[in-house]
């Protein structure tokens, strides 16, 4: 039988309203309960509540895997039956191992502090918690069977693990396959699963770089190109020529190995960050600017510089423009940007460069295969097309 855990107040109203992780100040639990236990949650008016996984160290106590109840008796079964609940979603969505796609975003697939990402037959974790480290080979283990992973990468270094007490992992578990090529709507990227920023690939703006195709013209610039899936895009839909920004030398070389499979010829890439490049003599009627998360922490110093740093960013990308006739996709990865900073950001730097700019539609988030339950920190990617 699992441990059972008291909680009541605000963690009760909050359990109740489908939260997914319950704080050490709401619970009372028994003694000596180990990382990863399965948990029962209990109070003290209707006794069984709920179940989840203990998490002994930080703010948090409980990752709340089932509400309702608890139907479960050991967490192995809970992770067969999370994963495979999230990879049913994602195959009725029509996603596919071989186009890459997350499979698990943390609270939103009820597997707290967990995030998986899979590409083809290589899967890469990553644990932000106590509760998960103890079963990261099992996890690897579902995952052969149910996405046909054959190579599995444990890539935990996340900066809040350390602010739990947990060191960085990078490890396989299964395998040791460094690269692995996807395909995403005809267009072959290169994921380098070791070397990559975050699991490799940047899944979450993928329905963004499928509506550029709808915008391209002749001339593009990508700025913070990574390994250059905006402009590939771009170049797939007939650009011209596509000009790529990207500080990073390593993402660089992708970037490179990126234009010869998908054979495009015209291109140029300034391999180099914007704060050290003096304007481009040419303009674009195109440009995409996809920065780095600027702002890291919620203080008020952070954001300030955070915001100047994006502001710059976005008014060096817009001065390429060519006003009346370039559509522009600008976005934000970081959370403690808020949409209102945001679009009043985008909104003062095009003013700036044209004021008969327009914002096309609403803001645009993450893809469908990131899903949500309502937690704010999962709805980080803001970004926007602006006709200029």
């Amino acid at each position: 039988m699992p441990s059972k855990v008291l909680v009541e107040g605000i963690g009760l109203r909050k359990l109740r309203r489908g939260s997914s992780i319950i704080y050490r100040k709401w619970v009372r639990p028994e003694q000596g309960l180990r990382p990863g236990e399965l948990v029962e949650i209990h109070s003290s008016e209707a006794g069984l509540e709920a179940c989840g996984l203990w998490e002994p160290r930080g703010p948090v106590a409980v990752r709340v895997v089932e509400h309702s109840g608890c139907s479960y008796t050991t967490p192995q079964e809970v992770i067969e039956d999370r994963l495979e609940d999230a990879y049913r979603i994602r195959e009725r969505l029509g996603y596919a191992p071989e186009h890459g796609m997350r499979l698990v975003n943390s609270d939103g697939d009820l597997l707290s502090g967990l995030i998986i990402d899979v590409y083809g037959d290589v899967a890469v974790l990553q644990s932000s918690s106590w509760a998960i480290d103890p079963h990261i080979e099992y996890i690897a283990k579902v995952l052969s069977r149910l996405a046909g992973s054959r190579h599995v990468f444990n890539k935990s270094t996340q900066r809040s693990r350390k602010d739990i007490g947990l060191e960085p992992v990078v490890e396989w578990i299964i395998g040791r396959k460094r690269e692995v090529i996807i395909e995403e709507a005809g267009a072959k990227f290169i994921v380098d699963v070791v070397n990559g920023q975050k699991t490799g690939f940047f899944l979450d703006q993928r329905m963004n770089r499928l509506e550029l195709r709808r915008y391209v013209g002749s001339k593009v610039l990508d700025v913070f190109s990574y390994t250059g899936a905006f402009g590939i895009h771009a170049a797939m839909e007939g650009a011209r020529i596509v000009v790529f920004v990207e500080e990073d030398p390593t993402a660089a070389r992708i970037l490179r190995r990126n234009l010869e499979i998908n054979r495009i010829e015209r291109y140029k890439i300034y391999n180099t960050s914007i704060w050290s490049m003096r304007r481009l003599e040419d303009r674009f009627d195109t440009i995409t600017v996809d920065p780095p998360a600027f702002i890291q922490r919620g203080d008020q110093d952070s954001i300030n510089r955070g915001i100047k740093a994006y502001r710059r960013a976005y008014s060096w990308s817009l001065k390429h423009s060519t006003p009346g006739s370039t559509v522009a996709y600008l976005s934000s990865c970081s959370y403690f940007l808020t949409r209102d900073n945001f679009l009043k950001i985008i909104s003062e730097v095009a003013l700036e460069v044209n004021d008969n700019y327009r914002i096309l539609g609403s803001l645009r988030g993450a893809s469908p295969d990131h899903t949500m339950r309502g937690e704010e920190y999962l709805d980080y990617l803001k970004g926007a097309f602006i006709w200029m």
